[in-house]
């Protein structure tokens, strides 16, 4: 009989063991406030995530539309460029690009001189849907998710400008250019056949050499890195 009521006695104890309901309105009020941390920093994690995916998009779409201007007709990536590029403008005619264009024309726009024969400013702009990236990224031209881009393409000589004196080094101001490629980003708007106006503050400035004959073309000028003028 004593036995019985003893263990009834531990029972009884080990029941009103518990957590009271001061110390649960606590431990949630200590967990509310780490999540409120928490989703407070997500979308700054989130932004930079994103940024980062941008700029790592558009540097490895330039290392294509660099390599598509260095080898012209024999360049690997003319398909990319096509599919990719949108619109164009500058001050050559305006090109309706779609997926039918011909890559080279575009590339050759792209390599038209900064100062041409008549001493105009040409500055080419080019809208570019991305070429890497994830299906999101490189969606249809028509479609809202997709990531777009403006590059503006300057050619240059070995001097500045035409209007400077060679002294004697006129084989090599010919025959050697440099490429500036401007990429900005985000684009706020435009549309099929229709250019962006409004382009976000992210600038990615890439600069190259390139050695050769730069051609006039039919719509445009091709590098031939095989050749040189005054050989």
């Amino acid at each position: 009989m004593n036995f019985t009521l003893q263990s009834t006695a531990v029972c009884l104890s080990r029941r009103t063991r518990a957590f009271t309901m001061v110390e649960v309105a606590l431990s949630l009020a200590i967990v509310a406030f780490a999540m409120v941390a928490i989703i407070g920093v997500m979308p700054m994690g989130l932004n930079v995530q994103k940024e980062n995916r941008e700029d790592t998009i558009v540097s490895q779409d330039a290392a294509v539309i660099l390599e598509a201007i260095r080898g012209g007709s024999s360049s690997a990536n003319l398909t990319s460029i096509s599919t990719a590029c949108m619109q164009m403008q500058g001050l050559v005619t305006a090109l309706a690009v779609g997926s039918n264009s011909p890559p080279l024309d575009i590339v050759r726009r792209l390599c038209i001189p900064r100062w041409d024969t008549t001493y105009l400013t040409n500055l080419v702009q080019a809208h570019f849907r991305a070429m890497s990236g994830n299906l999101a990224d490189t969606a249809t031209a028509g479609s809202a998710m997709a990531f777009s881009y403006v590059v503006t393409s300057e050619v240059t000589n070995y001097t500045a400008s035409p209007l400077i004196p060679t002294n004697g080094v006129a084989f090599l101001t010919n025959n050697l250019h440099e490429v500036k490629l401007t990429f900005q980003w985000p684009v706020y708007d435009g549309g099929p056949g229709v250019f962006p106006t409004r382009v976000g503050d992210k600038r990615l400035v890439v600069r190259t050499f390139i050695s050769g004959q730069l051609v006039k073309e039919t719509n445009g000028y091709t590098f031939r890195g095989v050749t040189y003028q005054g050989q």
